[in-house]
């Protein structure tokens, strides 16, 4: 071995000696409660105060995921008098209308007398001409029950003088001393869309229509079972005529036959059922 081989072998004996010397010193230090007051796990959950001889343990706090669960309301109806106050069934009262807990809107609640000489311009059964000048003038109908249908509409306690859609639309926000059925004055002629909406799918029979809505006209069916032209005036034209409206039974749920294409002239007296946002 040449004698700079030796030295260094010395030399790193000589430092390994003092690390390890100094190493244990520490650890005495230690063991005999020395300067350092504690030690630390090294997985971070657990610390020993070597003083107090307290251990205190970590604690993980593992985050919660909470899954939205959506609520479906279901629709309902709000019935009012004809003043717009809750209705109460106490006999007295009529319903006037209802709110649509869809949408807040409100639907004309439509008359239903047995008798058609005590029935008023808003009867069920009762049909209106399109437009401003055309339909025959309103009066007390002269025909029975079962051709009630095609009598003249009765302008019994109204303003109505004409039998058609603008003269009924004038005379429903004209009633109550002007203050309007249900004591509101924006009534109108509904959308084909509007009165689908009011369709009931869930019902067996006609008219397929929510029941809150109260008595509501449907298409009778002639001998061969085809229904007749009836149904409820909508204010939505048809699609490349102008001069017809999109009408819409309650007889049919099926999509093609709910949409009918009537002329806005003195031809189809439907029947209305008007609407108030």
């Amino acid at each position: 071995m040449t004698t700079t081989q030796s030295k260094n072998t010395f030399n790193l004996f000589r430092k390994t000696g003092i690390f390890l010397a100094v190493a244990m010193s520490a650890s005495l230090l230690t063991a005999c409660g020395g300067s350092s007051s504690s030690t630390t796990d090294t997985t971070g959950t657990t610390t020993t105060d070597t003083t107090t001889g307290t251990t205190t343990t970590g604690t993980t706090t593992t985050g919660t995921t909470t899954t939205g669960t959506t609520t479906t309301t279901a629709r309902t109806f709000t019935k009012l008098n004809l003043t717009g106050a809750a209705y109460v069934a106490d006999g007295v009262a009529s319903i006037g209308c209802v709110q649509d807990s869809k949408d807040g809107k409100f639907w004309e609640v439509k008359t239903n007398a047995a008798d058609t000489t005590k029935s008023d311009f808003r009867d069920v059964d009762y049909g209106y001409f399109w437009g401003t000048n055309v339909g025959s003038t309103a009066g007390t109908p002269d025909g029975s029950l079962a051709t009630i249908a095609t009598s003249s509409c009765s302008g019994s306690g109204s303003t109505l003088t004409k039998c058609n859609t603008d003269a009924y639309v004038a005379a429903v926000n004209a009633m109550n001393a002007g203050k309007g059925l249900c004591n509101k004055t924006t009534w109108r002629l509904p959308t084909s869309a509007e009165l689908l909406g009011l369709m009931d799918t869930t019902k067996t029979a006609p008219p397929y229509i929510y029941s809150d809505l109260g008595s509501t006209s449907f298409d009778a069916a002639d001998t061969d079972g085809r229904p007749f032209v009836y149904a409820y005036w909508s204010a939505t034209p048809v699609t490349g005529n102008t001069a017809q409206r999109q009408a819409v039974s309650f007889t049919n749920k099926l999509a093609d036959g709910q949409i009918k294409a009537h002329n806005m002239v003195d031809q189809i007296n439907d029947q209305i059922r008007l609407i108030a946002d």
